[in-house]
């Protein structure tokens, strides 16, 4: 009884290590690529000082987006 119960468990874990493996190269999110030329950007507000310091604008895409 031993024996098959050790056998059973030593395949279980090889078919759970080659699951990894061949998951392992499956991508889950797909990767982002820039798009070409230029976008078409709507500014709904800008604050009176938002242009002071000419630091760096955040830009939040809502619809249309790739």
């Amino acid at each position: 009884m031993n024996i098959d119960r050790y056998t059973k468990v030593v395949l279980t874990v090889i078919a759970f290590c080659q699951c990894i493996i061949v998951m392992r190269d499956v991508p889950i999110i797909k990767d982002v690529m820039a798009q070409n030329g230029p976008v078409h950007v709507v500014i709904d507000s800008v604050n009176s000082f938002a242009f002071q310091f000419a630091g760096p604008l955040q830009v939040k895409c809502t619809s249309g987006c790739k």
